[in-house]
């Protein structure tokens, strides 16, 4: 999938797609293969044929409401079901574009998004419509509710697609407008690359406010696949508990965010039906095993390009020679590196700012021509480029490797230092899996760089190698073991949400709880549980399930987490005591009872209640 031409900037060709629109693509399957399976959640499924006629009754509803503008924006408030992917389909067909909710927001985010984007309505399923801002409308009864906005639709342009808001620099989510020509090109180009199509069965985990929902959710359905969403609550964030979703619903395509994929990589039972597995959204540090079932592809795209920029190959095949590349663009986009004057650069190993053309680009940001004037520039010859702020470099292979964010420097004590240069030099560091670093200020107002990491390695050891590998001054003031590193709500590090030690100048809030900060000094092992309660009992069983994955025999009072136990690990722990006790236990079982008497106490709760 390399595309080179000479300069080393790459743009990789093709005839647009037959449909310029996704409803059309649906429209043309609901007649060629009305009778295949389009969605299955639990024991609810919907025909190609069916999904269509559902969604004529949303676009006819929204059609018939007195907001209704053709170009107009409606806002989708579902939990992931059917529902929620009819209406964004009879959204369209009404000739109005979707604005996804993702309903774990707070009620505070959800009212920024809808007072920023405007949109004429709102829909929401029956349940959530009481989280939608008061106003004035039509109810609805399937697939929910409909609440009319005081929007105007500002006349959108008819090609609109979607508006996905992101976070912004400062502070205050940004809505990225994404037209139709550019989304139905992401799903020819995903298509062609990875065969998705009738009779394959696809997931679907990406959290709903997520640009990669989208990818997800229409490369399947407008190619004609399954997608099989998971019935009921899902904890998304639990790789185990995805697995078995994978392997109960014979799913055999599936994206997961890049710190999942990191996770999944070191599952000891990935399920046999899995054949494809994409990843993207973060700095991908980790290759799979040289030997995973499933084919891993890399992925590189900001929302404003559409999800998708560039894709890697098969990682299970590639040169493991620093961390996995980005890949070469995607079938009609252009990629070039800039360098601080403005040049194109030509060489491998060079750096420069990556900027993105071609049809995968997004309008813009909704209601800020200010900010879309600073990020879409013209170059010389016309064409519209989007400055990603993303610093890369091409390899010898003709593929980017994405080398830090633009913006990640910080001033310290006098000298600039680039966050993800110290992230870098701790991964390389044996028994270090996870690493985010950040700055708080110091109890002498001075800045104080903070590093948190997961995985085996000792405090004193990554110190020391730190030592080793940076100046004196980018060595942090405080290394920190924990027990995972936070996610937010799309599958990337959250770096607010990093447990900062409390401080007189920074107390902790007890409101908002973090999750631990191990301590330096380990937990001292006492006696085992052999020791206190007859062989056979469930902390017996469970010390050596521990004992297992953390290679020495755990105390009964001893915390998972402070004698070695980090994400990965406990996602095995959990994999096993599952197994071992047939019993639905979820991987947050283990954060919240990481005592081993606890842990085990829980077992046997869920073993009486037959879980």
């Amino acid at each position: 999938m390399t595309h080179r031409v000479d300069d080393l900037t790459a743009e990789h060709l093709a005839e647009p797609a037959a449909e310029n629109t996704v409803w059309r693509l649906m429209e043309r399957l609901a007649r060629s293969i009305p009778d295949a399976p389009a969605i299955e959640c639990g024991k609810e499924k919907l025909t190609f044929r069916e999904l269509w006629d559902a969604s004529s009754d949303v676009a006819a509803r929204v059609r018939s409401t007195a907001f209704c503008v053709p170009g107009g924006l409606v806002a989708s408030l579902f939990p992931r079901g059917v529902p929620g992917v009819v209406a964004q389909l009879g959204i369209w067909r009404a000739g109005c574009a979707y604005l996804p909710l993702d309903p774990s927001l707070p009620d505070r985010r959800i009212h920024s998004i809808l007072s920023d984007a405007g949109p004429q309505s709102v829909l929401s399923a029956p349940d959530l419509s009481w989280r939608v801002p008061d106003r004035a409308g039509t109810e609805m009864s399937l697939p929910g509710v409909l609440n009319a906005g005081a929007g105007e639709s500002g006349g959108m342009d008819d090609s609109l697609a979607y508006v996905i808001y992101t976070s912004g620099s400062t502070g205050t989510p940004k809505g990225v407008e994404v037209g139709h020509r550019s989304l139905v090109n992401l799903l020819d180009w995903h298509r062609r690359s990875y065969g998705t199509g009738p009779g394959v069965r696809v997931g679907a985990v990406a959290g709903l406010g997520f640009d990669a929902s989208v990818w997800e959710v229409w490369s399947t359905l407008a190619n004609g696949a399954t997608l099989v969403l998971p019935d009921g609550d899902l904890d998304t964030a639990d790789v185990v508990a995805i697995a078995d979703y994978l392997s109960t619903g014979s799913i055999e395509q599936c994206f997961l965010s890049t710190p999942l994929a990191e996770q999944f990589f070191a599952l000891d039972g990935i399920p046999a039906s899995l054949k494809l597995l994409t990843t993207g959204g973060d700095r991908l540090r980790l290759y799979p095993p040289a030997d995973f079932p499933a084919a891993v592809f890399n992925h590189y795209g900001p929302t404003e390009s559409t999800v998708v920029t560039t894709a890697g190959g098969d990682l299970r095949h590639a040169r493991r020679t620093g961390l996995p590349a980005i890949g070469s663009p995607i079938t009609n986009a252009a990629v070039r590196l800039i360098d601080a004057a403005g040049q194109v650069i030509s060489r491998p190993g060079e750096k420069g700012e990556l900027c993105v053309g071609g049809d995968v680009l997004a309008f813009g940001y909704r209601h800020d021509q200010r900010m879309t004037a600073q990020r879409f520039v013209r170059d010389a010859d016309g064409s519209m480029r989007y400055r990603t702020g993303d610093v890369c470099q091409w390899n010898d292979a003709g593929e980017l490797e994405f080398i830090e964010r633009r913006d990640s420097q910080i001033s310290l004590r006098g000298y600039r230092v680039e966050l993800a240069e110290i992230e870098r030099a701790v991964l390389d560091t044996a028994g270090v899996e996870q690493s985010a670093a950040t700055v708080v200020p110091g109890p002498d107002g001075d800045q104080s760089l903070l590093l948190f990491y997961c995985g085996e390695a000792e405090e004193d050891g990554v110190r020391t190698a730190l030592g080793h590998r940076l100046p004196a001054y980018m060595v942090p003031t405080e290394i920190h073991h924990v027990e995972r590193i936070p996610l937010n709500a799309n599958g990337k590090i959250d770096r607010g949400a990093l447990p900062l030690p409390a401080s007189p100048a920074s107390p902790a809030s007890p409101a908002s709880p973090a999750p631990p900060v191990a301590s330096a000094v380990r937990t001292s092992r006492g006696a085992s549980c052999a020791d206190e309660g007859a062989p056979g009992t469930t902390a017996d069983r469970m010390a050596e399930i521990w004992a297992q994955y953390l290679g020495h025999h755990p105390g009964a009072q001893d915390d998972f987490f402070a004698i070695g136990g980090h994400s990965i690990r406990a996602a095995r722990v959990t994999a096993e005591v599952r197994k071992q006790f047939d019993v639905s236990i979820p991987l947050g079982a283990i954060f919240s009872h990481p005592v081993l008497t606890d842990y085990a106490s829980r077992v046997d709760d869920l073993v009486r209640e037959g879980a």
